[in-house]
């Protein structure tokens, strides 16, 4: 329906634009068919299912002459697909323009996913759903209760935008949004409250927002300085409060009665409703002859008040005390202050400096949660309940650089730059950061040109108290200072004291006017000081060749290389909680050495006027082809050492591949109409052991979807037609 409706509107403006007086513009129409089934290839574009499509482009104008003063502009793609968008605009040159655009997009990328929950909010289970104790292989109607599921999202997009300028020097902006986004999502949903009775499904959940953004801006442009003032609002809206369903599985002993199949229910919440104000100052001007500043200012307050959902849907579950609030009446103040300068003192010099300060002050209140875990088990005790976090952070930089121009051909730069953070309900209460940069670029010859950086940050912080953020969550006096919840040598890797060290390479080649080639090499570092467990070391290298050649006149030849490789290092250990003597165990150590590779080759070619090249005279209008190629490989290994106290297997690699390449010809029939014939043909595989050969019930506690990694083989060919007037 949605592609007839296209096709209807874009013949109609074709029509009232043709008869009418004072118009250009041109159509387009094309027709396409894609070879197979392909979610992924048709992601974020409507061409997903095998079979023919119908496409309109559109563009309507008012004439030049006429645009001298008052114009207006009409343009649309893909009408009659699933992704689409159009626009229009109208103003008065030199005193206001208002345009409003919309935008369709389609994402519907996974494929192959079963589930025996039924669609809806609250989900449910089959009628005849049988259990026979408490993991999938208990599932007894499972196979039988299956169902596809068509996980898909639709995202639409409107925009209104008004600028009308208030006499020579003042300009009104003001821009609104609406965002909406309907479909469904994959969810994790969990029954239980510890290691040994947590059971999981993955859930079809649903996905209902509506989002709307207002810019409003008033500008002042004087003679060599501005200024102006501006205000940002959000606002979220959830069509969904929360996702319930019923527990898939059997009772579980250390579950309270009443949890599992039939009778358990279970609840989460989905992102609440929350909205966000900020006002902002700005202005730049001269300071002195040599040297300009610019100052930016903002202000804003963000508040989340949806009401809370019930500790538990469950009625078997003894719940004694009530919410110890409604809403989580949230707020956080964010305050942000941006001053640079510019300089140059001298013409072979360029200074600039930057101070920046940004505060995040969450002042929402605390409170104490006596939560029912997991739809699991009776109320707890206000002496077992948990405070909420509001967390807040506060950072200030200041960087300087320097670029002082050597000689004609060698121009040298340096900086420095500092950052100081502050945090609260953190291990780590203060970071300081410093670093330092070297760089050059020199014109070696007419036809060379190489550049080089060199980067070192050390980053340390204030004493790591790792038990801090347990004790602050807990009723005081209930635990000791000592209690944890993490290894008490565990380190979070953005608090732990890190060095970074960081190479840039270039070099560019360009020894005709019709070839040019660059090479560009980046080394980064990370070492973490201290680090018994944690991430203790990651290092990345990527190399990219790109260069182009101007064969002959209207042949153009390009393409590109390149290769990333990620190499990492994280330490732990693995100790139970009943178990007191595993957190001192080193046979219970781990080890996982992760390394990540990319390699990706294009190349593409556009050929102007064949027919003059080939001596082809029985054409009569220019033709045009264009090839593109691209080649692209992933490869993730993971690779696990573990002490004699713990059991472990290998984990496969994780691969993908994408070949894709597309071909173009554009001949120009007469002065207003011209043909276009699109090849484009995608393979694409992969391999990602998370998904492949995990049916529903292969892991003992999870339901999963049973879905795999996607992988396809598509031709999509398009042939279309344009007409001009």
């Amino acid at each position: 329906m949605r592609r007839l409706q296209g096709l209807g509107l874009s013949l109609l403006c074709f029509s009232a634009a043709t008869q009418a007086e004072g118009l250009s513009g041109g159509v387009s129409v094309n027709l396409g068919y894609l070879s197979d089934d392909a979610p992924r290839f048709g992601q974020y574009s409507g061409v997903q299912e095998q079979g023919g499509y119908l496409g309109v482009d559109l563009n309507l104008e008012s004439d030049a002459d006429y645009r001298q003063s008052r114009y207006w502009l009409l343009d649309a793609e893909r009408l009659g697909l699933d992704d689409y968008r159009v626009s229009a605009e109208a103003g008065e040159r030199g005193a206001y323009r208002v345009r409003v655009d919309y935008q369709a997009l389609v994402n519907n990328a996974i494929e192959g996913a079963q589930s025996p929950f039924r669609p809806g909010n609250p989900l449910t289970l089959p009628n005849d759903w049988q259990v026979e104790g408490n993991n999938t292989a208990g599932l007894l109607q499972l196979d039988e209760s299956l169902a596809p599921v068509d996980f898909w999202q639709e995202r639409g997009r409107l925009r209104l935008d008004y600028r009308h300028d208030l006499g020579e020097q003042w300009r009104l902006n003001a821009e609104l949004r609406r965002e909406t986004k309907t479909g469904n999502r994959i969810l994790g949903g969990v029954t239980g409250y510890s290691g040994g009775n947590n059971r999981a499904a993955l859930l079809p959940a649903p996905v209902d927002y509506e989002t709307h953004i207002a810019d409003l801006g008033l500008t002042y442009q004087g003679d060599g300085y501005h200024w102006g003032f501006a205000y940002h609002g959000s606002f979220y809206r959830s069509g969904d409060t929360g996702l319930a369903w019923p527990t898939p599985f059997g009772q579980n002993p250390q579950w309270a009665d009443g949890v599992g199949y039939p009778n358990g229910n279970n609840q989460l919440a989905l992102e609440p409703d929350n909205q966000y104000h900020q006002l902002r100052l700005f202005a730049g001007m001269p300071l002195f002859e040599t040297t300009r500043a610019q100052l930016d200012l903002a202000h804003g307050r963000m508040t989340q008040d949806q009401d809370y959902l019930p500790y538990t849907l469950n009625p078997a579950l003894t719940v004694n005390e009530a919410l110890p609030q409604t809403s989580l009446d949230g707020r956080v103040d964010t305050t942000h202050a941006n001053l640079r300068l510019t300089s140059r003192p001298a013409p072979q010099w360029h200074l600039s400096q930057r101070l920046r300060y940004r505060d995040r002050d969450n002042r929402t209140p605390q409170a104490v949660y006596q939560r029912v875990r997991g739809d699991a088990e009776n109320q707890q005790a206000f002496e077992s309940g948990r405070i909420n976090r509001p967390y807040s952070l506060t950072t200030t930089e200041f960087a300087s650089d320097a670029a002082y121009r050597l000689t004609r051909r060698v121009r040298l730069n340096a900086g420095y730059e500092y950052q100081h953070t502050e945090r609260d309900y953190s291990e780590v209460r203060r970071l300081e950061e410093h670093a330092l940069k070297l760089g050059a670029r020199r014109t070696a010859s007419a036809t060379t040109a190489v550049s080089a950086e060199l980067q070192h940050r050390q980053r340390r912080g204030s004493e790591y108290l790792d038990t801090l953020p347990y004790v602050q969550t807990h009723v005081p006096g209930t635990i000791g200072e000592d209690d944890f919840e993490n290894h008490p040598l565990l380190r979070k890797y953005y608090l732990a004291d890190r060095d970074r060290d960081q190479l840039r390479l270039r070099a560019d080649w360009f020894p005709t006017a019709e070839f040019s080639a660059g090479l560009n090499f980046i080394y980064n570092r990370d070492d973490y000081q201290d680090v018994v467990f944690g991430l203790d070391d990651s290092i990345m290298r990527s190399w990219m060749l790109d260069w182009s050649y101007a064969a002959a006149e209207g042949v153009q030849l390009s393409g590109f290389a390149s290769t990333d490789r990620y190499a990492s290092e994280q330490f732990g250990r693995s100790f139970r909680g009943n178990v007191p003597t595993d957190v001192d165990d080193p046979e219970r150590d781990w080890q996982v050495a992760a390394r990540d590779r990319f390699d990706t080759y294009g190349l593409t070619l556009a050929w102007d006027n064949v027919q003059d090249r080939l001596d082809w005279d029985w054409l009569s209008g220019p033709l045009n082809l264009s090839l593109e190629w691209v080649n692209s490989r992933s490869r993730g290994e993971m690779n696990t050492y573990a002490g004699p106290a713990l059991n472990h297997e290998p984990l496969p690699v994780l691969r993908t591949h994408l070949n894709h390449y597309r071909v173009n010809g554009d001949y120009q029939v007469t002065d207003q109409s011209a043909v276009r014939l699109s090849l484009e043909h995608e393979r694409y595989t992969s391999a990602d052991y998370a998904l492949d050969d995990i049916a529903p019930d292969t892991a003992a506690n999870v339901l999963t979807l049973g879905h795999r990694s996607p992988r396809y083989n598509v031709t999509w060919v398009v042939l279309g037609y344009r007409y001009q007037f």
